[in-house]
């Protein structure tokens, strides 16, 4: 019994000696190996898709500490070695565009940018360099403004012999408010101081009265100069008043109410003073239908640039006369703007023989002329 057992004892020593040797043996790969696994991994959290996508012929070549052999009973290696044992041909047929874009690229870096693109599929497959970067010419937010976007100083052409006489022109008006229609009477005044001196002060009213409804004035002040109209106050009076002042000094356009400025453009109107200035335009000059006319008119809340489009050549029956008119239509860029529609009369210096305004929310007031009288020049 003492003799079995003293034999079988150099046996178990063998194979616990021949066990701790496998064992250390596996600690040395581990060591050795582990660490460039580790560090792949951390330079592939950085990299991104770029550490599968584009290699160097570096990382193509097997590492020399991936070359140790493995004893029969080690267990089987990491994917990552087994990777780069891989022949170069199956190497280029699983990565696409390894082989080519590596001779392309540098090295990847130990210390790559933390930042990397936010999109690395757009990336070209090779580095341009400086010279070959064509950088685009910078174009500053400012530029869009030269662009013909604001009113054309030169669209209301007139001169002071232009411009009617002082006149007021009467309308019978039909109208709707709130789904109700309604039958009123209203007037278009113009006046402008006597004398050949300028500028000199004009004023111009639009005026609507009905019953049970009350009246509301569009009025418009400033001066007449060589160059046309140049309003300084504009107002809406009903149940209130709101204003829109025209500020040479400073270039803008303000009004009641705390609202934003607006920048004050050459040639600028308002509601009132436009009726006005188009009369002078068309008695100046020769449209034909299709034109259009750009610019900026003020209402009690914004200033923007209006498109007044010529339709066409129509007649209205005013006391059994027919006059001849120009149909203008005015297509305002403004939410709180409203639809004009004005029948320019030559035979009236211009001035309109019917007016419609057609508010957003469908209420409008259609005025035909009826009668016209002249007025009295504004007193000094």
């Amino acid at each position: 019994m003492t003799v079995a057992n003293s034999s079988t004892l150099p046996k178990r020593q063998h194979l616990l000696a021949l066990g701790v040797g496998v064992a250390a043996l596996h600690l040395v790969l581990l060591v050795s190996s582990g660490s460039n696994m580790w560090r792949l991994q951390h330079d592939s959290q950085k990299l991104g898709p770029l550490q599968t996508r584009v290699l160097s012929t570096e990382m193509a070549q097997p590492k020399p500490n991936s070359a140790v052999p493995a004893p029969p009973v080690a267990r089987p290696e990491p994917r990552a070695p087994a990777r780069e044992a891989m022949p170069h041909s199956q190497q280029s047929q699983d990565a696409g565009m390894q082989a080519v874009a590596s001779t392309a690229l540098p090295t990847p870096p130990d210390n790559p940018p933390d930042n990397p693109p936010d999109n690395p599929a757009e990336l070209p497959t090779s580095i341009a360099t400086p010279k070959d970067i064509t950088v685009p010419p910078t174009v500053t937010p400012a530029e869009p403004a030269i662009k013909p976007a604001s009113p054309n100083a030169s669209a209301l052409v007139a001169k002071v012999g232009n411009f009617p006489d002082n006149t007021q022109i009467n309308y019978k008006l039909t109208g709707q408010e709130r789904g109700l229609n309604y039958h009123a009477s209203g007037s278009l005044k113009w006046q402008a101081k006597a004398g050949t001196a300028l500028p000199k002060a004009y004023e111009a009213e639009l005026r609507v009265k009905a019953f049970l409804v009350g009246s509301r004035v569009w009025r418009s002040v400033g001066q007449l100069s060589e160059n046309g109209l140049a309003p300084t106050r504009y107002s809406d009076s009903w149940r209130g008043e709101r204003a829109a002042h025209f500020e040479t000094d400073t270039q803008k356009i303000s009004f009641s109410g705390n609202l934003p400025s607006a920048p004050l453009l050459p040639g600028a109107q308002d509601q009132v003073s436009l009726f006005i200035q188009m009369a002078a335009t068309v008695s100046a000059q020769s449209f034909v239908p299709g034109a259009e006319l750009n610019v900026q008119t003020a209402t009690a809340r914004d200033a923007v640039n209006w498109t007044l489009t010529y339709k066409a050549d129509e007649f209205i029956d005013v006391n059994g006369d027919r006059l001849e008119t120009q149909r203008w239509v005015c297509l305002p860029r403004g939410k709180f703007d409203s639809q004009i529609e004005m029948w320019l009369a030559k035979a009236k210096g211009g001035l309109p023989a019917r007016i419609k305004i057609t508010q957003t929310s469908g209420n409008f007031i259609d005025m035909e002329m009826r009668s016209s009288e002249a007025l009295a020049a504004l007193p000094d």
